[in-house]
């Protein structure tokens, strides 16, 4: 083989060459997380009936509009790590920010939301079972807001369990996306409070009496909750520089349509001020298409970013009888929806 020939297949080789993407969590360093979450969604359509009879609805049922924001941020120190992976991690959570809105009629009202565990210092470990369990070393923090903790990070989930080549794809489950994009903490970390004063959640999660809740309270997050979330992955050939730094490109791509239980879609009150009564025949369905990528530094041996964003959408359909009067409602409910992540070495 000529020395050109041998030049073209080396090249051809490289395209297929395995790269290894996982986390050094042997390393002597910190990790600091940052995750957030932004949602916009607008009532587009609503159409109400009583008794066979149209009703109207104030500004034709469109423009209600709800938004939510969420920010989280914590910090972790590999204590001990068996065979690459860590099995006690002392994490440090930073302040959270959160806030809802709403706006109706013309008139927008908002809520700030405090996290669970503003400034606590835990303690992961694996018990017997290899289970996590959390010990809190500094702060205060409700018992419920202590299960559903990983010891890893969150975007190692979207990472190959083995090495792969330029043009893999492999795929993404509901419980490793739901991880990922940090929806499986989220009613742990941003609590709602319980209806009649009551205190924090009860049972893990902090589910409490209110049933399953979405990430933040939101009503999106409620149907990324029990939606039947499914992905794909693929390792870009192309690499991507930023500030000097080359990193491996994972592409997302995340989808889900179906129906789901009713959870008090249709943003609690709201609903209430147009139906007398709960429906006693409900179908919520809904269609979810997300798209993104993950940057995975090779240097660093760590994710180092993610970005997705993709849109919403929501119709519900309910019937009910209230002393003797029928109603009937559909509604439409469309936003967009945003992740981003960072993690950073200290």
């Amino acid at each position: 083989m000529n020395v050109r020939n041998w030049s073209v297949a080396a090249l051809g080789l490289a395209a297929f060459a395995l790269v290894e993407l996982r986390t050094d969590y042997t390393a002597e360093r910190s990790l600091s997380y940052t995750s957030s979450m932004e949602m916009e969604m607008e009532t587009t359509s609503m159409r109400m009936e009583r008794d066979g009879q149209p009703v109207e609805i104030p500004g034709g049922g469109g423009g209600m509009a709800m938004g939510e924001a969420s920010e989280v941020t914590w910090t972790d120190k590999v204590l001990e790590h068996k065979d690459g992976k860590p099995t006690k991690v002392k994490r440090t959570f930073g302040d959270f920010e959160g806030s809802s809105s709403m706006t109706m009629g013309g008139e927008e009202q908002t809520r700030e939301r405090k996290g669970a565990l503003d400034g606590v210092t835990v303690e992961l470990s694996l018990d017997e079972e290899g289970k996590v369990v959390a010990e809190v070393k500094e702060g205060d923090a409700p018992g419920e807001a202590l299960v559903g903790h990983h010891l890893t990070l969150a975007l190692d989930e979207f990472l190959p369990e083995g090495d792969v080549a330029a043009g893999d794809s492999w795929e993404l489950e509901k419980d490793v996306i739901q991880r990922g994009l940090g929806i499986d903490l989220s009613a742990v970390l941003f609590q709602r409070p319980q209806e009649g004063g009551g205190g924090g959640g009860g049972g893990e999660g902090g589910g409490g009496r209110r049933g399953p809740r979405g990430p933040r309270g939101s009503m999106a997050g409620a149907v990324l909750m029990q939606a039947d979330l499914a992905g794909k992955a693929t390792l870009a050939e192309e690499l991507e520089e930023v500030d000097g730094t080359s990193y491996r490109v994972i592409k997302l791509e995340i989808t889900a349509s179906g129906s789901m239980e009713e959870q008090g879609m249709g943003g609690g009150g709201r609903g209430r001020a147009f139906e007398p009564t709960a429906p006693t025949l409900v179908e919520t369905t809904y269609s979810i298409e997300l798209e993104g990528k993950l940057l995975f530094d090779p240097k660093a041996k760590l994710p180092a970013s993610l970005s997705i964003d993709g849109t919403l959408k929501v119709e519900s359909r309910r019937e009910g009888d209230f002393q003797g009067t029928s109603f009937k409602s559909e509604s439409i409910q469309e936003g967009d929806i945003k992740f981003t992540a960072t993690v950073t070495t200290g």
